[in-house]
Parts: C-alpha cells; sequence; structure tokens
C-alpha cells in the first residue's frame, strides 16, 4: 500500500528546497520552461486510490468494533470437586446469543482455555446444539446425537448445568432437551425427566440431617470454594429442609449453620453464633436485621464483603426479590470491609454476573 504520508512530505521537502535555491542565487531568466500540469488520467487514478484507501480503513475499523463487541453471559460448568457452578465468559454478540453461548459448554472445545482451574465444560465432546427455540418462557434444546454419550455418574449434574444455563437468560423458566429433532422423554441412564425442567429441582443437591423428605421443601444456599490457584467462586447448593413458611429466616439459618460436614471443600464465612433479628420483604426489597456478630472486621466495626455476597445471594435466589437490605440491631448503615463503598446503607442489588470473568 502506497504511503500517501510520506510521499507527502517529501514533496514538501523537494519544494522548500527549490524555493530557498531560488531566494539565494535569484530567479534564472528563461532558464526553463513552465513545469506541464498532470495528465487528468493520473489526478484520477490518486483520488480513486485514496478513495479505495478510505473505503478499506472503514471497513477495518466496522470489522475492529464488531469484534470489539461481546456479551457476557453466565454459563454452568463442572469443578473438579464435583460441584455445578457457574462462571461468566465474554461471548460475541450475536442475535443467536443463548444457542451459540450453549455450544461454550461442550468438552475439548475453545472455551477449555477461558476456564478457571479445576472448571471443565460437561457437555460431552462433539455434541452440536442443532437448535434453540425460545418461545413463552420455554427453551427447547435440540443436541445432536453426542449429547446421549454422556457419563452415567453426572447425569444430574449434566441436566443442572444445562437448565440453570439456560434459565439464565430474559423469560426463560422451563427447559426442554431434545435429540435429534425429537424430544428425549426422559435421559436414557438414570432416567431422570428430561421435559418442563425448572430451577426448582435444585442444584448440588444435599439432605439437612433430620428432614423428613416428605415434609421438606428446597433452599438453595450460597458458599464459597476455592480454585487449586487460589481463587474464590460462589458455589449454589439447594438443601432440603424442614417446610416452613418462614423461607427467609430458613435460609438465614442453613447459611449460617454452613456447609455440611459431608460437602467438599465448601466454605461458609458467617459467624455460627450469628443471631437474625428479623426478616421481612417490602415489594422487591428483603430488609433482614442481624446481631452485631455480623460485624467481625475493624474491631467489630464492618461486615465482610464475602459475607453480604452469601447474604444477597441467597436471600434473593429463594425469594421474590432483587434487593436486600442488610442491617444490624436496626443500624441502617453498617460498614462493609474491602466493598467499593465502605458503607451500605441502600438496598444492595443481585449481582447479574456471580462469578465474573478473569477468577
Amino acid at each position: 500500500m502506497i504511503n500517501y504520508k510520506i510521499v507527502g512530505v517529501g514533496l514538501v521537502s523537494i519544494f522548500i528546497t527549490l524555493g530557498l535555491t531560488g531566494c539565494l542565487y535569484g530567479p534564472e531568466q528563461n532558464s526553463s520552461s513552465p513545469i506541464d500540469p498532470p495528465p487528468e488520467s493520473a489526478l484520477n487514478n490518486h483520488a480513486e486510490a485514496v478513495n479505495l484507501q478510505e473505503k478499506q480503513s472503514e471497513k477495518e475499523k466496522e470489522a475492529s468494533a464488531k469484534e470489539e463487541k461481546a456479551t457476557g453471559v453466565e454459563l454452568f460448568f463442572l469443578t473438579d470437586t464435583g460441584y455445578v457452578v457457574p462462571y461468566t465468559l465474554n461471548i460475541p454478540t450475536t442475535k443467536s446469543i443463548a444457542k451459540d453461548a450453549m455450544t461454550y459448554m461442550v468438552k475439548d472445545g475453545p472455551v477449555t482455555s477461558l476456564l478457571p482451574k479445576g472448571f471443565t465444560p460437561i457437555l460431552p465432546a462433539g455434541t452440536k446444539v442443532k437448535g434453540l427455540d425460545i418461545k413463552e418462557g420455554v427453551a427447547t434444546i435440540d443436541f445432536s446425537k453426542e449429547f446421549l454419550s454422556y457419563d452415567e455418574k453426572i447425569e444430574n449434574e449434566l441436566l443442572e448445568a444445562v437448565v440453570w444455563s439456560l434459565t439464565g437468560f430474559d423469560k426463560v423458566k422451563h427447559v426442554n432437551i431434545w435429540v435429534e429433532g425429537k424430544p428425549l422423554a426422559d435421559m436414557p441412564k438414570q432416567k431422570n425427566k428430561s421435559q418442563q425442567l425448572t430451577r426448582n429441582g435444585g442444584i448440588n443437591l444435599e439432605i439437612a440431617e433430620g428432614v423428613n423428605l416428605t415434609k421438606s421443601m428446597p433452599v438453595t444456599l450460597y458458599f464459597l470454594g476455592q480454585t487449586t490457584d487460589n481463587n474464590v467462586y460462589y458455589v449454589p447448593v439447594t438443601r432440603m429442609v424442614n417446610r416452613t413458611d418462614k423461607v427467609g429466616e430458613t435460609v438465614l439459618s442453613e447459611l449460617i449453620k454452613g456447609p455440611l460436614h459431608t460437602s467438599k471443600d465448601l466454605v461458609g464465612v458467617l459467624d455460627t453464633s450469628l443471631q437474625v433479628n428479623k426478616v421481612k420483604q417490602e415489594k422487591d426489597v428483603v430488609v433482614a436485621d442481624f446481631g452485631e456478630q455480623l460485624l467481625q472486621y475493624d474491631n467489630q466495626n464492618a461486615a465482610a464483603k464475602d459475607a453480604m455476597q452469601m447474604i444477597v445471594l441467597s436471600l434473593t435466589e429463594n425469594l421474590q426479590a432483587s434487593k436486600v437490605k442488610v442491617t444490624v440491631n436496626g443500624d441502617q448503615s453498617i460498614r462493609v470491609n474491602g466493598a467499593k463503598n465502605a458503607k451500605s446503607d441502600q438496598p444492595v442489588t443481585r449481582p447479574q454476573m456471580i462469578n465474573p470473568n478473569g477468577l
């Protein structure tokens, strides 16, 4: 490609040199004939070249802008400790982003290098997403036959990952699984149903000690996990507990108890002596009042950031609310250790992405 800027500089230099020569030695009389103007064809060719260069530059800018457009999508992957965990990937923005996103859950694909240590895609290698139709809150996903080659031991985890990934998209409440253009009535190995699936089925299911399953209900709690290179992430766990009308209080009570003894490498950060004074819901906001045991930092004057996050995630997951207002013995303004805003005197909104890209 011709560098017109360099050519231009060269011409200017020549003209300056010629001009200086004329000044120093005086004009020569009749020493040469006038310079002929360039032919019209040369001017036209030059204009066409400039226009072509400008068009190419615009195309390059457009292509670059398209590459930069990406959307954060929360998908669920399997960890080396056996949990199904959300992780956000930045995926190129397309009209079929939900369908495209599901391809990132296939083993041995390009996504492997994008995941934190210990995270793996859960769909069998070679699986293709042949179609995804979303209508009236129902996502019907059609997989290729390779989907059926999954490991029988992780059938539950596979379903959880698919269902929780798809229901993370706006308005999706139910999921139907098809294979090669036909609905799959049941999974072929453990015979789990594969139609009209919802988040009500839970994730990383566990049963609290002494619970009668015929009189139980699920609550989904968030605890902490850690990668082998010491990065921390949030893990959703659905625990079966005794049925009660006081869902908010029960969620916090179980969260304070922490992970079960049978759990693998999960951590709770709430003090087991923490008191829950009151939980009430006001439209889209849950107000939770705690005892002073919540304040474990800065000489018992600040709450832990992870503790606040676990409270917000757990309450909003189980109640029809998107925000949580945390108080301590009625105090409307508490300090949060490690947070951007040191004080929390306003309701905290549930984050759109739980484990953001870059763990």
